[in-house]
């Protein structure tokens, strides 16, 4: 066989595995149902974008249709994590939604006792660092919280326990305070000192897999996690809050959160609600 036959049959194999692997992401929303299924994130159908870098990182495996997408989410933990962090949107910064955050630190101050707070979604930890600096701030001892945050996305959790962050997250807090409360890096990252990494916790979870257990916190901060849900899961999410609470808790919502009337629940003041029984 002469080089250029043999070039040419390794070129036309090459081009019979390209064609056997050809991509068929036809009827994604077999995907964006067992997402939702699972997490309660809706209508990824219909955002372009997302759709797209899910898809390309399937693609990145090795995975070019549909079908082989949802076998690979069903039996691989780790791939279906990486498709749960793409869907989600980590946009927060420090002192965010500041007037619950304000209302919240005066509730700790007065209560003066040992009080058991969540944040989820906890993001990438700003909401709990945030909560931590201000009450520093105000000279209220912090040794009495057990603050836990929860979040389903992998990536956000491993970022909070770094505690590292850019000049965006930060953009609401006066200089003073970044030197009082951060280490700088060369690269501009800021670094949160380590007396309020000791303080918080946050772990990977799913508020779905919640479901039948009560944790009994004081506070649950659920602030925008509402917007990935439709009413079906609103309303599912919003009854495991409440089972998580304690008889009297308090639970904040974000602004841009959509909750229904429910009968254990008053509210008390803006985005704040208490449970009643």
């Amino acid at each position: 066989m002469g080089l250029f036959s043999w070039f040419c049959n390794e070129k036309e194999i090459e081009e019979e595995i390209c064609e056997e692997r050809k991509k068929d992401f036809s009827n994604f929303i077999k995907i964006t149902e067992f997402i939702y299924e699972k997490s309660g994130i809706t209508e990824l159908d219909k955002r372009a974008l997302t759709s797209s870098r899910l898809q390309n990182y399937a693609i990145s495996k090795d995975v070019y249709t549909t079908d082989e997408f949802l076998v690979q989410m069903k039996n691989d933990n780790q791939f279906y994590q990486e498709i749960i962090n793409i869907a989600t949107v980590n946009e927060t910064f420090f002192l965010r939604e500041i007037k619950e955050l304000d209302w919240l630190v005066n509730y700790i101050k007065d209560e003066n006792r040992p009080l058991k707070i969540l944040s989820m979604p906890s993001s990438s930890g700003e909401e709990i660092y945030s909560i931590l600096l201000m009450l520093n701030d105000k000279g209220i001892d912090t040794n009495k919280l057990d603050i836990t945050g929860y979040d389903i996305n992998s990536q956000a959790v491993s970022n909070a326990i770094d505690g590292k962050y850019d000049e965006h997250s930060l953009h609401k807090i006066v200089p003073t305070l970044r030197t009082k409360y951060f280490s700088t890096t060369d690269d501009s990252i800021y670094m949160i000192k380590s007396k309020f990494k000791n303080q918080a916790q946050f772990m990977q979870k799913n508020i779905f897999d919640l479901v039948d257990i009560k944790e009994n916190f004081d506070v649950i901060l659920s602030r925008n996690m509402f917007i990935y849900f439709d009413d079906k899961k609103r309303k599912l999410a919003l009854d495991i809050i409440v089972d998580l609470l304690k008889k009297d808790g308090i639970y904040i919502k974000g602004h841009a959160d959509h909750i229904y009337k429910h009968p254990q629940l008053e509210n008390i003041c803006y985005g704040v609600y208490r449970k009643i029984n």
